[in-house]
């Protein structure tokens, strides 16, 4: 379609595909949308994907980018496709893709003006990284910052982290908004091994890329994750069933890359196979799981001595704790790990607009 506004395209293809996948979002979807058109680089071309949603949503895509063409040159799709989860919706995303690096993008979130230029500066000085990162702002559903960053308390690791990803699993990302994948890696990651469970393939794909290229990340915040008080994660993560799906999905994913033994040093998944004990009331396991966990919390790296003394007592009560007192622990350990307290802590578990598919990162 020529060169897009700005005359930063490449020849050829765009450097950028910007991939959405949509599930009724239509509340929020067209403000993610401007602060894509809002941006400083234009070397991209933008990709959506509506999953079979049931309200408005494709209307007001198909409306918002009638008027983005009129401003802007850059290539700009839209397919439906039957519901299917979001694994699959970026699945048919990518193979609409030209672009030399895949930048996600979730439907209720939003970029920073300058996201693009600043990844294309790290982009242009690290042709070997097969992912960038950077952390994101965590705003409320009226799109007001809380004060959080997520990941939380978190530096985000640089370099080659092949070796120690295989050996302990243990990988600090972003949620989806905060991921950059280059194209080449990204087809080695598809089909997507978290398709039959529909959700999380923002865990898969940064676990994946991290285990097939270097990674490079920016520690600034460079886009906002938006936090609903009824939001699919907190809720999944508040029943048995839904932690039972979480380990399920974990358990899954890392013998798909061949690396379920190292399960044992990662304390961030052992910590639901805890849980999901002491919701099961399996007293034979809970001490098992127990003192899995507290091994992964020591040799944890990212934790520094006070914090692992705080977590080995909090899970020692935990575990001491009955199954109703227990699911007010877990519950408060929950909504503050995930910052949900910022959001109003008496609205956890009230309906409302889910993220499509969130993987709920550390």
């Amino acid at each position: 379609m020529g060169e897009p506004a700005g005359g930063d395209r490449q020849e050829g293809r765009p450097t950028f595909s910007v991939l959405v996948a949509t599930y009724n979002q239509a509340e929020y979807v067209v403000e993610t949308l401007e602060s894509v058109g809002q941006q400083t680089c234009s070397d991209y071309e933008l990709v959506v994907v509506d999953d079979g949603s049931t309200d408005d949503t494709r209307a007001r895509i198909s409306a918002w980018l009638e008027t983005f063409a009129r401003a802007h040159s850059n290539r700009a799709v839209l397919e439906t496709i039957e519901n299917s989860g979001q694994s699959a919706a970026m699945e048919h995303g990518f193979a609409l893709c030209s672009g030399s690096y895949i930048c996600l993008l979730d439907s209720d979130d939003r970029w920073l003006p300058h996201k693009l230029a600043q990844v294309r500066s790290v982009v242009s000085t690290s042709p070997a990284a097969g992912m960038l990162m950077h952390p994101l702002h965590v705003i409320d559903s009226q799109g007001q910052r809380t004060g959080d960053v997520r990941p939380k308390r978190a530096r985000l690791p640089d370099g080659d982290l092949r070796e120690e990803v295989r050996k302990t699993s243990r990988l600090v990302a972003p949620a989806t908004s905060g991921l950059v994948i280059r194209a080449d890696v990204f087809r080695q990651l598809v089909p997507m091994a978290t398709r039959t469970f529909r959700t999380a393939p923002d865990l898969y794909l940064a676990l994946g890329a991290a285990l097939l290229a270097p990674v490079r990340a920016l520690q600034e915040p460079l886009a906002e994750y938006r936090m609903h008080p009824g939001g699919q994660h907190i809720q999944t993560m508040l029943s048995t069933e839904g932690v039972r799906h979480w380990v399920d999905l974990q358990a899954h994913v890392l013998a798909h890359f061949g690396i379920e033994r190292s399960v044992e040093q990662n304390s961030y998944f052992l910590r639901h196979i805890f849980a999901l004990a002491k919701l099961d009331q399996k007293p034979s396991r809970q001490v098992s799981a127990f003192l899995r966990l507290v091994r992964a919390t020591w040799i944890d790296s990212s934790f520094g001595a006070r914090e692992r003394v705080l977590f080995t007592g909090y899970w020692a009560v935990c575990l001491l704790a009955p199954r109703p007192l227990f699911r007010r622990l877990w519950r408060a350990f929950q909504v503050k790990q995930t910052g949900f307290d910022k959001i109003g802590l008496g609205k956890v578990g009230a309906p409302g607009p889910a993220k499509l598919g969130h993987g709920g990162r550390r």
